[in-house]
């Protein structure tokens, strides 16, 4: 395995957002992960020193609700991806191991098989590139919208003032150019650095999604052929083997998940806590942010955090879902009139444990449909308490 590179052929997207930051997908050993250290720390620092401001800016500024909400926002944010990026360097040997399980599963997969994943994996990797393009676009708001700005505040002859999108504070900031200017760059690598971070990481969360949903349709598919064998033609001389290899793909599959649960179960938790009072923040702002050059920047934000949060939960729903499918293609393709005794008791093994859910976890939360309604309930009532204690 360490001799050779990871099948990157579905992760595009992930990849050229990872080397950015300094860090190689491609590779397949642990130590071969941290690509540049020096790229890793120059944006870990940016990252950090926004922190910073943005707290700074909120403790100073405590009182006023409307004007501390978008620094909180990106506080959040900043947050919940040191800390994601923190988890998934830690865990880089268990994340490596798992790209290169599912691609290697894939790989030994007949023709028609293998067709299956790949027409699951090209529904990722659009998902992929929509997600990259809001981020994009939410890099471009903030790269340009204060720039938009000056223009109209010279053309009107007003003084001029180059506004982010979000409050900051920082020591040598006395509302001058210079100060203005270093803010304005020291954002820009702080988003860039957001941005490729929560890229790579989400949308790698995404990839595995659709490569375990794959191998799910391959399982269904290994299914279909041994129920036609006997249905069409009566041929009982590979159903043991059509079982027992059925059996020991599944128990592949379900492996898989379970690295997916340890890989991603803090960061899940992580995402789901953060993102919420983020969405807040954020819905609130829209609203109530006294700047107006803001706004833009608060509505896709907020897109790109919907979307965030819809590729964790819709995963986990997709994954529950894709093994109850496999439950009934079991009971449903098997034709059992024509079964013998003893091939309905062996085809028992694979119905019972199909039986069992198979789910997505955040430590104390499953991913799914219903957690994404609470999410956005659970929102909307935080705004509705920033509400009151504005007033």
């Amino acid at each position: 395995m360490s001799a050779e590179r990871q099948n990157l052929n579905w992760l595009s997207v992930q990849y050229r957002s990872f080397m950015i930051l300094g860090l190689d997908i491609g590779a397949t050993r642990r130590e071969d992960f941290i690509k540049s250290l020096r790229k890793l720390l120059f944006y870990t620092i940016c990252m950090v020193t926004m922190q910073y401001g943005f707290i700074n800016f909120v403790i100073h500024s405590i009182t006023n609700i409307d004007s501390i909400t978008s620094s909180l926002s990106m506080f959040n944010q900043g947050v919940l991806l040191l800390f994601k990026g923190t988890m998934i360097i830690y865990k880089r040997a268990s994340m490596l191991d798992l790209i290169w399980n599912l691609n290697y599963l894939a790989k030994k997969a007949s023709e028609e098989e293998y067709g299956l994943w790949v027409s699951e994996n090209r529904r990722g990797e659009l998902i992929a590139k929509a997600y990259l393009y809001a981020c994009w676009i939410s890099m471009t708001c903030v790269a340009i919208i204060p720039w938009i700005f000056v223009v109209y505040e010279w053309f009107q002859g007003l003084e001029m003032h180059l506004n982010l999108p979000f409050e900051l504070m920082f020591p040598y900031d006395d509302g001058g150019w210079l100060a203005s200017m270093a803010n304005y760059v020291l954002t820009m690598l702080h988003i860039r650095g957001l941005a490729n971070t929560s890229i790579g990481i989400d949308t790698l969360f995404g990839w595995y999604i659709h490569a375990i949903v794959g191998h799910f349709r391959i399982l269904r598919y290994k299914i279909k052929k041994a129920a036609l064998r006997i249905d069409l033609h009566e041929d009982h001389s590979q159903f043991v083997q059509d079982i027992g290899d059925f059996v020991e793909y599944h128990k592949k599959v379900l492996q898989y998940v379970e690295d997916l649960n340890r890989l991603y179960g803090a960061m899940s938790w992580a995402e789901i806590t953060m993102s919420c009072l983020q969405l807040c923040f954020l819905l609130y702002s829209l609203a109530n942010d006294p700047n107006f050059a803001s706004i833009p920047f608060h509505f896709v934000a907020s897109a790109s955090i919907t979307l965030q949060l819809t590729i964790y939960c819709i995963g986990g729903e997709k994954i529950k879902n894709e093994n109850d499918m496999l439950c009934d293609e079991i009971y449903m393709a098997m034709p059992w009139e024509k079964m013998n005794p003893s091939e309905k008791k062996l085809i028992l093994i694979p119905l019972i444990r199909a039986q069992k859910q198979t789910l997505l976890k955040g430590l104390f939360f499953y991913l799914n449909q219903s957690l994404l309604v609470f999410i956005f309930k659970n929102a909307f009532s935080f705004i509705t308490l920033l509400g009151a204690m504005k007033e």
